[in-house]
This record gives structure tokens, C-alpha cells and sequence, in this order.
């Protein structure tokens, strides 16, 4: 990915929205959702106008609206949507204001927004806090990102300053003593904006008495392999929102379950539901409060 000049492949695209390469040029064929430029080698090139708008499209086809209707909209009109299905659930708790919280954000006052996450951290504790509250804002800040409200300047001012919070209430986490703790490996396979999610999780597994295995880069699927020879461990958490979820990926991990001798595997982050039953050890997770449900089964 080239941030430096704001040029981005289908693959990032693919990566970023979740869609299939291939179902992006059958939309932009289709419906003309996007128009790419091409390269002298004729390899699609897209602009951040174009990530988000693909984000848009897929926010929006993930929440029931079908492609034929979003590649009818204007582009004011597909703002109009996404700013309308993201608000749907913002008034269901009077006390959390995503819209009034994130105004600090726009002037990156960071005491004034710490100042307003304050009282749902001290009152709820960060795990709840953060399932609630937290990761739901920070879903509020990209989409205000895809949709023009926020710059990325100040999405990622948001996603900083709450990936601040989490650390420190990680490092107040005291050593659970006495039994000996199960080792749960965790491996970022992704590039996505995800990895505030990942973070957290760390800190709830440790918070439940694992001995996890955290190294906070992005490394190849097949790095597990290595890991586990030098220590052998019992789970393992992928952050996989960024591949895609192909059978063949879902198949890598449940072969590597069994040669490993994994107890469970859970995948995280998914973009989308899945009826399909898998390796009977492999767990999929969509969110922050599905992730903390996985993790309670394991103990």
C-alpha cells in the first residue's frame, strides 16, 4: 500500500472493504461504482476518494441493502445512507453520545476526550467499557472518515488515543499467581484498522490468567509454525480481517490446528457470518463482545 501518495491496489481494497477482488470489478463493470485508473502495465490504481467509498459500499451491503439499490445511489445520497445506518443504535444509551464525544477529537483535545471516556471506564471497568462504548466509537470514527466528516488526521487521532488507554490499562494488570497458565499464541495477519480489537484482546487473555504470546507485529500465517516450536502453546487468536475468509484460508488454519495439536483457534474480527460449519476447533468472532464470549467458553 502506498499512504504516502494515497494510491492503493484492488488487493488493498480487497483487504480494507473485505470484498473479493473479483466481485469489486464485476461491481465497477456493473454498476460503475468505482473507476480506476491503470498503470502503463494496465493494473487498477485507486485513490483514498475510492477506498472509501468502496468501504461505504460494503458497510452498507453487509447491513441489507442490496448492490442493484447502493449502485443507484448518488454519491450524496450513499453518504446519506451510511451516516443514517451508523446513527441507528447511537441514541439506545442516553449517557454515550458518540457524536457530542467525538467533537474533542475534531480539535485533537486529548484531555477533553479522555475527560469524556472517563466515567464509562470507571464505571463500566475497560472490558465492558470498551465492547460497549469504545470499540463502537472508534466504528463511528471510520465511518465519519469514509464519509467525509473526519479527516484521517482525526480518525487516527481517535484510534491513538483510545490504543493509548487500553495499553495502560494493561500495564496495570497484576500477574495472575499460583496454577500454572495455559499459553495462547496471538498473530496479527493483518494491515487493517483493527488494531486497537487485537490490543484489547491481549489484555482481556491476560486479565483471565493466559500466558499469551504477543509479538504486536504483522507476520505471515506461516510464523505460527515457528512460534510454536520454540514455545509450545494450547490457543491460538488470528486477527484476520484483512485476508480474506476463502475456504483455503479457513482450511490453512484448521490443518495447522490438528498438526499443532491446537486446542482451539479463533479467528477474529470476521466481515461476515458464517453458516458453514468449519473444524470443529476453529472459532469465528465478529466483534469485540463475541470475541470475550469465545474466550469465557475456553476456561
Amino acid at each position: 500500500m502506498k499512504n504516502l501518495v494515497n494510491v492503493f491496489s484492488i488487493k488493498d481494497l480487497e483487504n480494507f472493504s473485505g470484498i473479493k477482488a473479483h466481485t469489486i470489478r464485476i461491481w465497477e463493470k456493473r454498476y460503475k461504482i468505482l473507476e480506476p485508473d491503470r498503470t502503463d502495465s494496465n493494473i487498477r490504481t485507486y485513490s483514498e476518494t475510492e477506498l472509501k467509498k468502496i468501504l461505504n459500499v460494503a458497510y452498507l451491503n453487509r447491513n441489507g441493502l442490496k448492490i442493484s439499490k447502493i449502485g443507484r445511489l448518488t454519491e450524496d445520497e450513499l453518504t446519506q445512507q451510511v451516516m443514517m445506518v451508523s446513527s441507528e443504535h447511537d441514541d439506545l444509551d442516553q449517557k454515550f453520545q458518540p457524536g457530542k464525544i467525538l467533537m474533542s477529537a475534531i480539535r485533537f483535545n486529548e484531555v477533553l476526550f479522555r475527560e469524556a471516556l472517563f466515567p464509562f471506564i470507571k464505571y463500566q471497568g475497560i472490558e465492558e467499557a470498551y465492547c460497549k462504548y469504545l470499540y463502537p466509537l472508534l466504528e463511528k470514527s471510520r465511518i465519519l472518515w469514509q464519509t467525509g466528516s473526519l479527516s484521517r488526521a482525526q480518525e487516527q487521532f481517535v484510534r491513538n488515543t483510545i490504543k493509548q488507554i487500553i495499553i495502560i490499562e494493561d500495564n496495570l494488570l497484576k500477574p495472575v499467581t499460583g496454577k500454572s497458565k495455559p499459553v495462547i499464541a496471538m498473530i496479527n495477519t493483518s494491515d487493517n484498522l483493527t488494531d486497537n480489537n487485537f490490543l484489547f484482546y491481549k489484555y482481556a487473555l491476560k486479565k483471565r490468567g493466559f500466558d499469551v504470546i504477543f509479538t504486536g507485529g504483522i507476520l505471515p500465517s506461516s510464523e505460527v509454525i515457528e512460534i510454536h516450536k520454540l514455545k509450545p502453546f494450547d490457543y491460538l487468536v488470528v486477527n484476520s480481517s484483512a485476508f480474506d475468509f476463502a475456504e483455503k484460508k479457513i482450511g490453512y488454519f484448521s490443518s495447522l490446528g490438528k498438526s499443532l495439536m491446537i486446542k482451539k483457534i479463533i479467528l477474529t474480527d470476521s466481515p461476515e457470518e458464517f453458516s458453514k460449519k468449519f473444524y470443529d476447533k476453529l472459532i469465528v468472532t465478529k466483534d469485540p463482545a463475541d470475541f470475550i464470549m469465545a474466550v469465557e467458553a475456553l476456561r
